[in-house]
Formats: C-alpha cells, sequence, structure tokens
C-alpha cells in the first residue's frame, strides 16, 4: 500500500496478484480455475473468516453458497438497491433446528 496525503487511500495489489497467479497456473495446466482455488490476503489473514471472496455467478464458490443463507442481506435493500456485498446477520439467540 501506498502513503498518500490526508484522506486518500489505494487499493492493495495483493488480491490481483493472488487472482492471476491461480489464472496463469490454471492456464498453464490448460484446464479452468476451480472454485476457491484462490483466496485474497486479507481473507487470508482474517482469522474469523469474516471476508469470503469469489465468483458470486458459479454455484460452486463458498461465496456464493453464503450469499444464499438465511442470514444474508444487503444494505439499503429495502431501498430496492442491489450491491455485489452481502453481509450475514449475527446470530445472536440461536433457535434448535434453526437461524433467529
Amino acid at each position: 500500500m501506498t502513503v498518500r496525503g490526508k484522506g486518500v487511500m489505494e487499493k492493495c495489489s495483493f488480491c490481483v496478484q493472488r487472482i492471476r497467479e491461480a489464472e496463469n497456473r490454471a492456464k498453464l495446466e490448460k484446464r479452468e480455475l476451480n472454485a476457491d482455488e484462490f483466496t485474497t490476503a486479507c481473507a487470508a489473514s482474517c482469522p474469523s473468516r469474516a471476508i469470503v471472496f469469489g465468483d458470486a455467478a458459479d454455484e460452486n464458490w463458498t461465496v456464493t453458497q453464503m450469499a444464499k443463507d438465511s442470514r444474508a442481506y444487503h444494505v439499503f435493500e429495502e431501498l430496492n438497491t442491489y450491491t455485489a456485498i452481502v453481509y450475514l446477520k449475527k446470530v445472536t439467540h440461536p433457535v434448535p433446528g434453526g437461524v433467529a
């Protein structure tokens, strides 16, 4: 990450490097990229696994399954907005056989 003036932040390049490395490996092996074959640096370093990335258009990725969880929601979805970011509600009072 590059240090800039106050209020300016640049996105890290670890994700792009990791994604390209996995894509190049798959290409050299003459195959398609497998689901969950790579992970971003921030997701890999998160001990609680609170960050998950992947191809949400492919049913085989973990991120797609998590987005279908009954706890999944989008910010401001009541305003009919749709973002690529899906959040999971915290379970505070688990109900036997389901999610509260």
